[in-house]
């Protein structure tokens, strides 16, 4: 599949809770206009679909969680896992906004930290 990102993403280690489909993911990486999460499901929403989901970062990173409506563009079998594509549309408050965004700072940074 051709990546068609137009930002760079970060590798991350936070989880996801789609709300209304019970379905809990696993962020794999984050940039300022969508994440990447693995979910273990046999269906997931369909592509287009619009999404309440709920982000919960580690722990160790003291950020409360939030929830940001999101949009599904892509999805593909990876082995046990789908990985899914998920596109910001919009957050449910001020605050999820600035915590998602500090989110992907801090990911960021542990990815220049890293190589």
């Amino acid at each position: 599949m051709q990546n068609r990102r137009i930002s760079d993403r970060a590798m991350s280690y936070a989880k996801t809770v789609f709300l209304f489909y019970d379905i809990i993911g696993y962020v794999r990486d984050l940039s300022s206009t969508g994440l990447r999460v693995d979910i273990f499901a046999d269906s997931f929403p369909a592509i287009g679909e619009q999404v309440h989901t709920t982000v919960i970062s580690h722990p160790d990173l003291n950020l409360d969680p939030f929830n940001v409506l999101t949009k599904v563009r892509w999805g593909k079998q990876d082995g046990p896992m789908i990985a899914v594509g998920l596109e910001i549309v919009g957050f449910s408050s001020e605050h999820g906004g600035y915590t998602y965004q500090k989110l992907v700072q801090i990911f960021e940074k542990l990815k220049i930290e890293k190589t």
